[in-house]
C-alpha cells in the first residue's frame, strides 16, 4: 500500500493538544483566544488531512481515539525536539560570540593552571573565553566538530585530524597511596595492576581505552571494582585505601608532592608512552589571542609540575 502523504499543520495539532489537555474545545478556544466554533473547525480539518478519526463524538470531555493519542504525543514529542533545538543554538551562538571556547579534560587542569588561566584573561579583559569540562574523548569530537577552539587532551587518537600545539609526556601510572603495601614499589607489571583493586573511570574515558587495549593480547583483563567519572570519588576511593587506580600525574601533582600518593610506573609501552597535549583541529585557523592563550596554557601545565 503506498504511503499516504500528509501535510501536518502544527496550529492545528496545536488546537487538538489544548482541547485534550484542557478537557473540551470550549476551555482550548479561551485559552487560544477563539470561537470554539474555530478550533472545532479546524480539528475536523486534521482529521480530513490523515483520514482518520481523532475525537470521538458525542462526549461531554474530549475523548481521543488511539489515532488522536498518538497525533497529540507526535505534536508533544515534536515541541519538545523544538525546544531542545532552540536551546542547542542559543548555546552555539553564545559559543560564537565567546572568542576562544576551551574544552579540558577532566582534571587535567588543577588550581593553580587555572588561576593563571584566569590571571591571563584578566589582564586581556577585552577577550572571553568560555572553560567547558569533559572526558577526553569527549573533549577531542568537540575539537574536531568545532564546538571547541582549543582542547587539552590525555593521549588523543593519533588518528584523529588534530594539530598540536604543546605536548608535554605523561606516562600512564598506578596511583596508590603511601600507606598501600605497593607503595615500597617504584614498578608493576600489566598483571600485578589488573589482579588490583582499581577504581577506574567510565569506558569514555581515554584512560579505560587505554587500560582495555593494553590486555588485548594477554590472557587478563583489567577490570575495576568501582567505576565513577568523578575525580574526586576516584581520589577518595584511593585515599581510604580501599585500591589503585590509573592516572597520569599531572591531575594529582599535589598529592604526589606532599606524599599522600605514590605514583608506580607501569611495565608497558603503551602506558609509558602517552601525553597531554593541547590540540585544535586540523586546518583551522586561531586568531593570535587564542595562540597566545594556548602558550598560557602550555606554560601553566609546566608550572604545576
Amino acid at each position: 500500500m503506498p504511503t499516504r502523504h500528509i501535510d501536518l499543520q502544527d496550529h492545528r495539532l496545536r488546537y487538538l493538544h489544548l482541547s485534550h489537555d484542557k478537557g473540551s474545545m470550549r476551555a482550548a478556544a479561551e485559552v487560544l483566544g477563539v470561537a470554539t466554533s474555530s478550533v472545532s473547525r479546524q480539528i475536523a480539518r486534521l482529521e480530513e488531512e490523515l483520514g482518520i478519526e481523532l475525537v470521538r463524538p458525542g462526549t461531554h470531555r474530549i475523548s481521543l481515539t488511539a489515532a488522536g493519542e498518538a497525533a497529540v504525543d507526535y505534536y508533544i514529542e515534536r515541541t519538545r525536539q523544538h525546544a531542545l533545538l532552540v536551546n542547542r543554538l542559543d548555546e552555539l551562538r553564545a559559543r560564537q560570540q565567546a572568542s576562544t571556547v576551551i574544552a579540558i579534560g577532566e582534571g587535567l587542569l588543577g588550581a593553580r593552571a587555572i588561576n593563571s588561566l584566569q590571571g591571563f584573561l584578566h589582564a586581556h579583559n577585552a577577550h572571553k573565553a568560555e572553560i567547558i569540562s569533559a572526558p577526553s574523548l569527549e573533549v577531542q569530537r568537540m575539537v574536531l566538530a568545532d564546538e571547541a577552539h582549543l582542547g587539552v587532551v590525555f593521549a588523543p587518537n593519533p588518528a584523529a585530524r588534530l594539530t598540536r600545539l604543546f605536548s608535554l609526556a605523561q606516562p600512564l601510572r598506578m596511583i596508590v597511596h603511601r600507606d598501600s603495601r605497593m607503595a615500597e614499589r617504584s614498578t608493576v607489571s600489566l598483571a600485578e595492576v589488573a589482579r588490583e583493586s582499581l577504581v577506574l573511570p567510565g569506558a569514555n574515558f581515554r584512560v579505560r581505552e587505554l587500560a582495555d587495549a593494553a590486555c588485548k593480547d594477554q590472557p587478563f583483563a583489567i577490570v575495576p571494582t568501582l567505576t565513577s567519572n568523578s575525580l574526586a570519588v576516584i581520589l577518595d576511593f584511593v585515599r581510604s585505601g580501599l585500591g589503585a587506580t590509573l592516572l597520569a600525574e599531572l591531575p594529582i601533582i599535589d598529592e604526589l608532592k606532599s606524599g599522600t600518593f605514590k605514583a608506580l610506573a607501569i611495565d608497558c609501552e603503551a602506558m609509558n608512552a602517552t601525553d597531554i597535549q593541547i590540540v585544535t583541529r586540523r586546518g583551522r585557523t586561531l586568531d593570535g589571542m587564542s595562540r597566545e592563550l594556548a602558550t598560557e596554557m602550555a606554560k601553566a601545565v609546566r608550572m604545576a609540575l
